[in-house]
């Protein structure tokens, strides 16, 4: 196993990467674009290959418990608004291009943005004696880049795999890119991530 990187895959789920999904009219242009499936699967395929370990970071929320939530920000409200990612629901699942493996780190569910947040990523990336953690899934404007910002914010280098990120439309993700090129250590493609690893 790789020391020292790991490739961390955030919210690559149904609801917002399938035809399926709720969120699949605000999501398609961006995979057309990026084609984010096929780019998540080479990914994946190639970290495997070369023993760099898998984090995937799954985002769902508990509708029952959040009865009156008032949201705080645009996103959650269209998040609330939809009933976007509901626990245990089919939207929630993992898209097939990017199904963990047993040996790779499933995340519990966070109901935020960032696994950092949640606290949920620490024990594994200080256990993995991680220093880079490159970035892939979705949304860009949300859960990419909240897990960019806390990464460089907690001391490590963040590398964000730019045609393998999505988002609910063409304008946020081309803004996107271009605030996390402030985030971020570096902004590579899929090509790239296969190159040199």
């Amino acid at each position: 196993m790789q020391k020292n990187k790991v490739l961390l895959i955030t919210s690559a789920q149904v609801e917002l990467l399938s035809e399926n999904g709720k969120a699949w009219g605000l999501t398609k242009d961006s995979e057309a674009k990026n084609q984010v499936r096929k780019n998540l699967s080479l990914l994946l395929s190639k970290a495997r290959e070369s023993n760099i370990p898998v984090i995937h970071s799954p985002v769902a929320f508990d509708y029952e418990k959040m009865k009156g939530y008032e949201p705080l920000n645009v996103i959650q409200g269209v998040i609330i608004e939809n009933n976007l990612l509901e626990m245990n629901a089919p939207g929630s699942e993992f898209i097939p291009e990017a199904l963990p493996m047993e040996d790779e780190t499933v995340l519990p569910y966070r109901q935020g943005f960032s696994s950092f947040w949640a606290k949920s990523i620490q024990g594994h990336l200080e256990k993995l004696e991680v220093d880079t953690i490159y970035i892939a899934g979705m949304l860009a404007e949300g859960c990419v880049a909240s897990h960019a910002r806390d990464a460089s914010e907690n001391g490590y280098a963040a590398i964000v795999i730019s045609d393998a990120i999505g988002s609910t439309s063409l304008e946020l993700l081309e803004a996107s890119r271009e605030t996390l090129t402030l985030h971020s250590k570096a902004m590579i493609t899929t090509k790239d991530f296969l190159a040199a690893n």
